[in-house]
């Protein structure tokens, strides 16, 4: 005999001031990790272990050369990684903006920009891996430096 799962329970709504704390922690804690990646506070694990490159090595500073204008840099470092860093920042504005709504993350990366920016990512990491591969045989000056 089949017996149907119980109905969800209505959800409560989260209340203002609860949604804005968490919001506030949400955005304090992008802003942090967002500091320790500008100022090289934290190291990449898989240049650590297999001491070469990652498929996203030069990302950050390929960002930040684009920040102050060095285009040379975005191409020498990795010049899909400033793509990488609006996808990304784009799902966090999301994932803030969810947080304000509903109290948590179910809004992020839903609706047409969700979808447009979740695809985005899958893309432009499958062709940091095919970058990566063709650094190993000289394509633009060849593996970033770790």
């Amino acid at each position: 005999m089949y017996v149907s799962p119980p109905a969800p329970l209505p959800s409560t709504p989260v209340p203002l001031v609860v949604r804005l704390r968490r919001a506030c922690l949400t955005a304090a804690g992008v802003l942090v990790f967002g500091a320790l990646l500008y100022a090289k506070g934290i190291p990449c694990a898989f240049a650590r272990i297999f001491h070469t490159p990652c498929p996203g090595c030069g990302s950050t500073r390929s960002a930040v050369a684009l920040l102050h204008g060095d285009l040379d840099g975005v191409l020498r470092y990795n010049p899909l990684g400033p793509v990488m860093a609006v996808l990304i920042g784009v799902l966090a504005a999301q994932s803030l903006v969810s947080v304000l709504v509903h109290g948590d993350f179910q809004g992020a990366g839903e609706g047409r920009v969700g979808r447009v920016v979740k695809r985005g990512i899958v893309l432009v990491g499958a062709l940091e891996v095919v970058l990566w591969i063709t650094r190993f045989f000289g394509v633009l000056g060849g593996p970033v430096p770790v």
